[in-house]
């Protein structure tokens, strides 16, 4: 059990210390590539907003139900359409970065040029949507009965504490379960011939045994990303590709692989 306990703290402390050397060591690019995402989805935002509020903080009163509707959806195609692509692009610059690569910008918007890596990227945000969807369910559960026992019977403050503290670790669970699927994207970076479909479910069962250790990782950025919301999203262009850098590294330190790239390709070694 101690031996357990010590390989489990080994690899997430070795996985976040290797992708802290890979992020200094290739510090502005990364930067860059982030950058590169996140500027279409901030305008994308922020038309959104405009759109819903104006000027203001708070929805138009002329705003209708229908109005508000359409401009959701609106949003989410053009997120599909054109920020999820840009994203399949970022992890697989992420996880050629963390296998020594020294991939260029240009990496984060492949997508855009090759329809074929486009429908790809379509296909595998998707996924990622089912399974998100589906695991939210169990998560939802857990925090409706949370409700029910600690504030319905109990009633009291502390109840109240206890509940928001099931709802803690139900996001927190279900986060940590959605970066399991998510190295699927490092398997594609890896075997560009590789199926979405297979790369999400390979991904999740060489977690298997390993789960806490995802869990582990995801609760040691939880104060970044706290800082990350309550600065509007500034701090992500160095907390998420440390978060992304360091999964990566403990996903091959689970499955007992290092990957590194040679000649353009990712090779075992």
């Amino acid at each position: 059990m101690g031996n357990r306990k010590h390989q489990h703290a080994q690899h997430v402390l070795g996985s976040k210390m290797a992708a802290k050397k890979d992020l200094m060591e290739m510090l502005w690019p990364v930067l860059g590539a982030t950058l590169l995402f996140f500027i279409p989805y901030v305008l994308l935002s922020e038309a959104l907003t405009l759109a819903c509020c104006g000027t203001g903080m708070e929805l138009r009163q002329d705003l209708t139900q229908a109005q508000l509707l359409s401009y959701v959806f609106t949003f989410e195609i053009a997120n599909l359409l054109l920020v999820q692509p840009l994203y399949f692009g970022l992890t697989q610059f992420y996880a050629l970065r963390r296998a020594g690569g020294h991939p260029r910008l240009s990496t984060v918007t492949m997508c855009l040029a090759s329809p074929r890596l486009y429908w790809k990227s379509l296909r595998m945000a998707l996924l990622m949507m089912l399974f998100a969807v589906v695991w939210m369910i169990p998560a939802g559960l857990v925090c409706a009965m949370g409700y029910v026992v600690f504030v319905a019977i109990v009633g009291t403050r502390f109840g109240w504490f206890l509940f928001i503290e099931v709802v803690i670790i139900a996001v927190a669970w279900y986060a940590s379960v959605m970066l399991q699927y998510h190295c699927g994207y490092a398997l594609l970076a890896e075997q560009p011939a590789l199926g979405c479909w297979k790369a999400v479910r390979t991904a999740v069962r060489k977690f298997k045994g390993h789960r806490m250790e995802a869990f582990s990782l995801l609760v040691s950025f939880s104060f970044w990303l706290v800082v990350s919301v309550l600065m509007g999203g500034v701090p992500l262009l160095v907390v998420l590709p440390y978060l992304l850098l360091a999964l990566y590294h403990l996903f091959d330190r689970v499955r007992g692989v290092e990957i590194r790239v040679a000649g353009g390709n990712s090779e075992k070694s």
